[in-house]
């Protein structure tokens, strides 16, 4: 069959063009550490890492591992009638790069239950710590994910209470434009504004401070549940 010019023209112009290439997905985020606290009943201990990077943890003299409640495992943060500072009510996890958010994107996701109105559940660094830090706490009942770098602070909050004694799991994302929070799954609450770098040397604690001495500066302790954390980067 003898081809027309015009689909000869066609052709040759086909050739000539680069082959189209599909866009590649987004990038997505890749685990830091992955702590399931299901290690088995006792006090204190290792917390294990399931993400395979080794980012293991010290668990408290104080803090109960096997803790079981409303058909979960994890730990169990107790109050302390004498509520004197010290390091055994915490999880301790020792300084390391990837745990600090630096300039890109970061989330770390919690699952607790709790029916205190005001404590500390997880943070890396205080509001003095050279190189910023970030913390989720507990406010009147309202939850709020906070980070403080080196171009501002900014903080968000639950928009209600979830100290009511039931489990409940709160994400908290800080990107280069701002810092949301993500309840149950539910649609993110989000307040814009840069941050900055955040990089600290300290230690991520998970249960409270850990420079504090309960009168200059309060320790915050969580009492309660907490059955998982992860964070995550990019």
């Amino acid at each position: 069959m003898r081809l027309r010019p015009s689909s000869v023209l066609v052709l040759a112009l086909a050739a000539a063009l680069p082959l189209a290439v599909a866009p590649s997905p987004a990038s997505a985020a890749t685990t830091v550490a992955r702590w399931e606290m299901n290690e088995g009943a006792g006090y204190g201990g290792t917390m294990t890492d399931s993400s395979g990077h080794g980012v293991t943890g010290a668990i408290g003299s104080k803090v109960q591992r096997g803790a079981v409640i409303s058909g979960k495992t994890g730990y169990r943060f107790p109050s302390d009638g004498s509520d004197q500072a010290g390091q055994d009510r915490l999880v301790t996890v020792a300084d390391r790069a990837a745990l600090d958010p630096g300039t890109g994107a970061f989330s770390v996701t919690v699952g607790f239950r709790t029916g205190v109105s005001y404590e500390n559940i997880l943070q890396k660094g205080q509001s003095n710590t050279t190189g910023g830090f970030y913390k989720i706490d507990v406010t009147k009942g309202i939850v709020y994910c906070l980070f403080k770098g080196a171009g501002g602070q900014r903080s968000i909050g639950s928009g209600r209470t979830l100290n009511d004694s039931t489990f409940h799991t709160v994400t908290c994302k800080r990107d280069a434009t701002g810092v949301s929070i993500t309840v149950d799954g539910g649609t993110p609450r989000r307040i814009n504004g840069p941050t900055g770098n955040i990089s600290n040397g300290d230690a991520l604690t998970i249960g409270g401070k850990k420079y504090c001495n309960q009168t200059t500066v309060g320790c915050d302790y969580f009492i309660g549940y907490l059955d998982r954390v992860l964070i995550s980067a990019g």
